[in-house]
């Protein structure tokens, strides 16, 4: 007679969540990277423009090409911003799909750890079932005598 765990399905679908769970997340960290990075490059293109910009009106420029700037930087500014709202999305999504991959992960661990203690149940008895066949072969043998 082997071991036989009365809730392996249940452990087989907990298991089978929690990889669902854990794609999730690596695939929310992968968005929420890819939307950082794109408002990173942003905010670095703004600070090199800012940069130049600086250097040019040292130099002295004309009203229109400060006006030219200026629409430049407030458009740069509008983009910075949807990109940082994506950004909060994105890490919003990721810090929900973390909880509940822990969630789902401390699910699972709760029937591993049930399927350890009815195994270790199965082994004691099994155990004591052995140690009882070798008491009555034992006594049979010495009352054969």
């Amino acid at each position: 007679m082997s071991f036989q765990y009365t809730l392996q399905k249940v452990l087989d679908f907990k298991e089978r969540q929690k990889q669902e769970k854990e794609a999730a997340f690596n695939q929310a960290v992968r968005t929420f990277e890819e939307i950082a990075t794109v408002l990173y490059h942003l905010l670095k293109k703004k600070e090199e423009t800012v940069s130049y910009y600086e250097e040019k009106l040292n130099q002295g420029v004309t009203v229109f090409e400060l006006q030219m700037q200026q629409t430049q930087l407030l458009r740069l500014q509008k983009e910075i911003e949807k990109q940082q709202r994506l950004t909060n999305i994105a890490r919003e999504n990721m810090n929900r799909a973390q909880e509940n991959l822990i969630e789902m992960s401390v699910e699972y661990k709760k029937y591993v750890k049930m399927k350890e203690k009815q195994l270790e149940q199965y082994l004691e008895n099994l155990k004591r079932e052995e140690t009882k066949l070798m008491d009555e072969i034992s006594i049979q043998m010495y009352a054969n005598r």
